[in-house]
């Protein structure tokens, strides 16, 4: 939210397992965009995302919402 202009974000590819996603990965959908509102992977995997990344694509498709990403 701190973030004016749109040049200072960064387009990252991350593979992640579907396993993982479906148990450490929360989004939901703010402003029309979906958005990471938790992420509790184990320690071994990283800080993956931070609360407010959002997700512009899933396997190179542009879900339109929650339920398709």
């Amino acid at each position: 939210s701190q973030v004016t202009d749109e040049m200072q974000l960064q387009k990252l590819d991350i593979f992640v397992p579907l396993a993982d996603i479906n148990n450490y990965l929360k989004l939901t959908e703010a402003a029309g965009r979906i958005c990471v509102s938790q992420w509790a992977g184990p320690c071994r995997l990283g800080c993956l995302f931070n609360h407010g990344d959002h997700v512009v694509a899933v396997n190179d498709l542009q879900p339109q919402g929650v339920e398709e990403a």
